[in-house]
């Protein structure tokens, strides 16, 4: 798979939004360019990638949607789209025209008391208009979190019965709202009791990417897979190609490396780059007790998110006294 990246602009202000780092660079324009748009269709065919999956900031808000997803169509690609839900009538009116079969639009949606009631109203509006083309997406960025929300909102909107999970991972800055690894079995216990509660009213858990195996006990799994839960311990070059036609691991590792979108590369090759320079961190995980996880070494757990790794690593400033007294920072 691979993210096109065609706006930076959002019209909200998440706290745990991991595009931050690359969202605050001044050298990055507003909107990607058609023509530029048309290159990585291109990319996508050589890669043999069936999906345009369109990414922002908020991708609805791009001035030239309805032609993106046009050419997106005439090519025969899926197309799939992450939003907040507060997307403008002509991108709403384009969407609402596909074929339900092969679009599907992401909503990130927030609990109601959070997000404000006018955002909530929105959201809603929209996911009821989309109806079975919605995938309603949830991220956990506090331990306090409450999913009993999402089960009236599915139902009263006719969306698809799944939600899809996803954890905050930080940028490599940390300058977002992020969970901290020592939060994961808090949050895994919750997921795990509300698992079953979502199963019975015919709505199936999906994981993203970054979750940890270590995060549940044996008997949280258990429930999870009785519940039919969608397990994923996953964490691979997603591949982000941002507006400045450089392709990135994944958002929150945006400052760590980026490589250029040439008119002869594809996705296999791009990612095989990717994973020999994070090769070292992946080899370590977000605890220290993941070198030896026996999960680990057999492949069923990825050892967590990669940025929240390499955080484990970053420098920190210290002092030492050398003869004569003089103390270096």
């Amino acid at each position: 798979m691979a993210n096109l990246v065609i706006s930076t602009v959002c019209n909200r202000d998440c706290p745990y939004c991991f595009t931050r780092d690359h969202r605050n660079n001044p050298a990055v324009s507003s909107f990607l360019e058609v023509n530029s748009f048309v290159k990585r269709l291109d990319f996508l065919d050589r890669s043999q990638i069936d999906q345009a999956r369109l990414l922002g900031g908020e991708p609805t808000l791009h001035p030239q949607f309805a032609e993106l997803v046009k050419l997106a169509r005439e090519r025969g690609k899926k197309l799939t789209v992450f939003s907040n839900g507060l997307m403008p009538e002509t991108a709403l009116s384009c969407l609402e025209n596909l074929p339900a079969t092969e679009c599907t639009v992401m909503i990130n949606v927030g609990e109601p008391s959070d997000v404000g009631e006018t955002v909530h109203r929105r959201q809603l509006a929209t996911i009821r208009r989309l109806g079975e083309r919605v995938l309603l997406g949830f991220n956990i960025y506090r331990t306090n979190l409450r999913l009993d929300f999402l089960l009236p909102l599915i139902s009263q909107t006719g969306c698809k019965p799944a939600i899809r999970l996803g954890i905050a991972h930080p940028c490599l800055s940390g300058t977002n709202q992020y969970v901290h690894p020592s939060q994961y079995r808090v949050i895994g216990e919750r997921i795990a009791r509300f698992a079953p509660v979502a199963a019975d009213a015919g709505v199936i858990l999906d994981f993203d990417c970054g979750f940890a195996r270590c995060m549940f006990s044996k008997e949280e799994m258990e429930r999870l897979a009785k519940a039919g839960a969608n397990l994923g311990w996953r964490c691979n070059p997603i591949l982000d190609i941002d507006l400045q036609d450089q392709v990135i691991h994944c958002y929150p590792l945006a400052s760590f490396l980026s490589l250029p979108l040439t008119e002869s590369t594809d996705a296999s090759a791009l990612r095989s780059v990717f994973e020999t320079h994070t090769r070292p961190y992946r080899a370590a995980g977000i605890f220290k007790e993941c070198s030896v996880c026996p999960f680990k070494k057999t492949g069923e757990c990825t050892g967590g998110c990669l940025s929240t790794t390499m955080r484990r690593f970053r420098s920190s400033r210290f002092s030492f006294r050398i003869p004569y007294g003089k103390v270096v920072a």
